[in-house]
């Protein structure tokens, strides 16, 4: 009897074995795929962690070239304003002096007198636009030779009002003079800003 239970318990533990096995490949194949699904997530996850610092340095990047654009276009109009300013008012302390070369010798003088107002017309619009753009320290300066200019013209438009014209006074012609110093110190002050001159302000 023994003999005839054996063959039959073997092919039980042999299909058992078989249906065993399959349930352990299919839950290791499911773990597998577990892992391998969770790698692929962990991945994606990297690559859009990645992905997002990429744009986020590109995006930096970019700001960073705009403000520098913008910095070099505000560095250029300042550079114009200094330039038209600069010119504006060696323009106008030339008309005054010209205006006063007139006065001494009495010959040119309305044509001194239309030039050296067409002279203070420019080197007001250039100062009105210099006070919107130019740093305190310059603007200090543009200010202190805007004061020393119409202080000069003033003094001519005196000497021109006096009837009977009278020679030059040396008071006039020292307040026309003085604008000198304070226009060269004005562009010393433009330069360094500029960076075009070591000394510092």
């Amino acid at each position: 009897m023994a003999q005839t239970w054996l063959p039959l318990l073997v092919a039980i533990v042999g299909v058992l074995g078989t249906l065993c096995a399959a349930l352990v490949t299919q839950v290791r194949a499911d773990r597998v795929k577990r892992l391998e699904i969770d790698a692929l997530r962990g991945q994606h996850a990297e690559d859009r962690a990645h992905d997002e610092r990429m744009r986020a340095l590109e995006l930096a990047d970019a700001r960073e070239q705009r403000a520098e654009a913008h910095r070099a276009e505000a560095r250029a109009r300042l550079r114009a304003c200094y330039v038209t300013f600069n010119t504006a008012a060696r323009q106008y302390q030339t008309a005054q002096i010209s205006l006063l070369h007139g006065l001494r010798a009495g010959a040119g003088v309305d044509e001194h007198v239309e030039a050296l107002e067409e002279a203070r017309t420019l080197f007001r619009a250039s100062y009105a636009e210099a006070q919107m753009l130019l740093p305190g320290p310059v603007l200090d300066n543009a200010s202190t030779a805007s004061r020393k200019l119409n202080d000069g013209y003033g003094a001519l438009k005196r000497s021109l009002a006096q009837t009977p014209r009278t020679p030059v006074s040396s008071e006039c012609e020292q307040q026309v003079q003085s604008a000198w110093v304070v226009l060269a110190e004005l562009r010393r002050t433009m330069r360094r800003d500029l960076g075009a001159d070591d000394t510092p302000l």
